[in-house]
């Protein structure tokens, strides 16, 4: 065999061309490599260049198993040896020189057990041969037809004969005779639509181009050139012509001009006079010297404008009777839930309803959801509770109540159990639940943990921006849950003035009052400068 040294498909040895590529098979100095082209020596399977494989591995595996076929076929023409004999005496202890040989018992009776190999018998033979041979040979010889001779169907042997219920299928099925002609099959239209038509077909014409000489490309034709991306020139294209407006050309002009002119060192940056600076400065001091008098001057002169002409609302109203109505000596539950950012509305709501539940000698629990307002209410209380006589047995402080959502509840249920405080012996003995919220959160927690399972009369002082969630829990009719409320500084000074004890609250009133007016008063002033100076510009 002769391996082609271009695609390596086997030979004949009187081969002179490959009947697969046509390369000529000449004296075979070396093999091709298909993807380098180097040359390599015969026997070689890898490339010693590139380390591609030379042989395809089919071809391998073809010539492996030829060769094994050929050895098997060497080894059963070969004649069978005998085994061989072993001498007389060999085994004998005289045999093994200047030692005395002397063999075991169990060895000696197995080698007197070997016995030389039996040849097979006849009968043994007749019993491996298969009944279809046998059959065979039971045939005559002269009715063994001739090589290329044809039997009708009754000459066969019974064995070979065909079973009586395939004649009818194989007669359906016969083939039609020499004189026949076969009637063509009828094409369906759908069928016939895909036909291509004759004048529309085009043939695909043979590439133009070299024929490529190495690599996997090897021998096709007409195949692109390999070019990198980045060294692709980028070609010039001519400009699409267009046409410019007389404006637009001068507008073009001055731009050149003005950035071809040179920068001019002289030219310096006006700086406002000193006049208007202080000018300026001076009005600004003016408006914080109105605003601080504003703020002053009531409280010196100790206004009680707010105490005489404020209007209160029903929400204020409400929240003072539902205070009014306590029995002495029953229990309510103060929550301080506020910080310091809104401690400044939220502290007079606090002052003002302590005042009023003292007022009443209620005994008072007082508890707070944050931490600020726990150290912000004990100074609250403190102060109130002196001035009206109160000492520790009146109220009770228990901070800060440690819980966040579940905190209200575990509070309503361990804290004030029976026997937890010599205030209460359950939660029926809470009277009134008192809620000072400084956002919308806390108020909702007491709602929904404590008000509505255990239907507490509750009341609560919350700052403006927890106003609008605060105002639906009021306005239901269907079902109040909060008897009254009071909204911010505002709610403070209403609460002061409807329970005749005027506080911190109403005096800041006043204040904030002549504050606004103040700032009306200046935003008028500002405008009417303002169009003043446009018209006399105008």
């Amino acid at each position: 065999m002769i391996n082609c040294p271009q695609c390596g498909t086997p030979n004949r040895e009187e081969s002179k061309f490959c009947g697969s590529c046509g390369q000529p098979l000449g004296a075979v100095s070396g093999v091709a490599c298909a993807m380098c082209g180097t040359d390599n020596p015969p026997g070689n399977t890898v490339c010693s260049q590139c380390g591609a494989r030379l042989v395809p591995l089919a071809v391998r595996a073809s010539e492996e198993e030829s060769e094994l076929v050929e050895e098997e076929a060497v080894a059963v023409t070969r004649p069978e040896e005998e085994p061989a004999s072993v001498e007389e005496g060999a085994l004998a202890p005289e045999s093994i020189e200047g030692e005395e040989a002397v063999l075991e018992p169990e060895k000696a009776a197995e080698i007197e057990e070997i016995e030389e190999p039996t040849a097979v018998s006849e009968g043994e033979l007749e019993e491996r041969t298969p009944p279809w041979l046998e059959k065979a040979r039971e045939i005559p010889a002269e009715e063994v037809p001739e090589e290329g001779a044809r039997l009708a169907p009754g000459e066969l042997p019974e064995w070979l004969e065909i079973p009586p219920e395939f004649e009818e299928m194989l007669s359906a099925t016969a083939p039609a005779a020499e004189g026949d002609e076969i009637a063509r099959a009828e094409i369906p239209s759908w069928l016939e639509g895909l036909r291509p038509r004759e004048e529309g077909v085009t043939r695909p014409e043979e590439p133009a181009g070299p024929v490529e000489a190495t690599g996997l490309l090897k021998g096709i034709k007409g195949v692109l050139a390999i070019e990198p991306i980045l060294a692709v020139p980028r070609r010039a294209r001519p400009l699409s012509p267009f046409s410019i407006s007389t404006l637009e050309a001068e507008r073009a002009r001055t731009f050149e001009r003005v950035a071809r002119e040179p920068a001019r060192a002289e030219v310096e940056v006006t700086q406002p006079r000193r006049v208007e600076t202080l000018a300026s400065s001076g009005f600004r001091w003016l408006i914080y010297l109105i605003i601080v008098i504003a703020v002053v001057i009531p409280t010196w002169l100790g206004s009680n404008w707010a105490a005489a002409n404020m209007p209160v609302a029903d929400s204020t109203v409400a929240m003072y009777d539902a205070i009014e109505d306590l029995p002495a000596g029953s229990v309510v539950l103060v929550s301080h839930d506020y910080g310091p950012g809104v401690a400044a509305e939220m502290i007079p709501q606090a002052k003002a309803v302590l005042h009023h539940l003292m007022e009443r000698q209620v005994r008072l629990i007082n508890v707070s959801l944050t931490p600020e307002g726990s150290r912000l209410s004990q100074q609250v209380v403190g102060e109130v509770a002196e001035a009206h006589g109160y000492d520790k047995e009146d109220y009770l402080n228990l901070g800060y109540v440690v819980g966040v959502e579940a905190g209200p509840r575990s509070l309503v249920e361990g804290l004030l159990g029976p026997g937890a405080t010599d205030f209460v012996d359950g939660i029926e003995d809470i009277a009134l639940m008192v809620e000072l919220a400084g956002g919308p959160q806390s108020l909702r927690l007491w709602l929904e943990q404590v008000q509505a399972p255990y239907q507490i009369p509750m009341v609560a002082g919350v700052s403006a921006t927890a106003d609008p969630f605060a105002r639906p829990y009021y306005r239901n009719q269907a079902r109040q849950q909060l008897q009254g409320v009071i909204i911010g500084l505002v709610g403070a000074a209403e609460y002061e003035r409807h329970s005749g004890q005027p506080g911190s609250a109403l005096a800041t009133m006043d204040s904030q009052s002549v504050v606004h007016i103040a700032i009306v008063l200046l935003v008028v002033l500002g405008n009417v400068a303002y169009f003043g100076g446009r018209l006399r510009r105008g």
